[in-house]
């Protein structure tokens, strides 16, 4: 009798157990976007947007003629792929 009511006892527990919780996997966001100046030059924008919060992580403006692959990061790091 005790086996059995230990062994329902394990089994609740092992059912009722939480399961894992994953990182969570995409939560910013790239939006990019052209702009041109009074002058007549055109940038491309990038935008880092924290879809959690809603705000805005990172915002940072190239010159179109400069926007190739590779390029270099604010850290000077080789970009080499998007």
């Amino acid at each position: 009798m005790k086996r059995l009511l230990i062994s329902l006892l394990l089994v609740s527990l092992l059912i009722s157990a939480p399961e894992k919780v994953e990182k969570e996997v995409g939560r910013y966001q790239l939006s990019t976007t052209t702009a041109i100046s009074k002058k007549g030059s055109v940038y491309v924008v990038e935008t880092v947007i924290d879809t959690k919060t809603g705000k805005i992580v990172k915002r940072k403006k190239i010159s179109l003629s400069k926007y190739r692959l590779p390029y270099k990061d604010n850290f000077g790091r080789s970009v080499t792929s998007d």
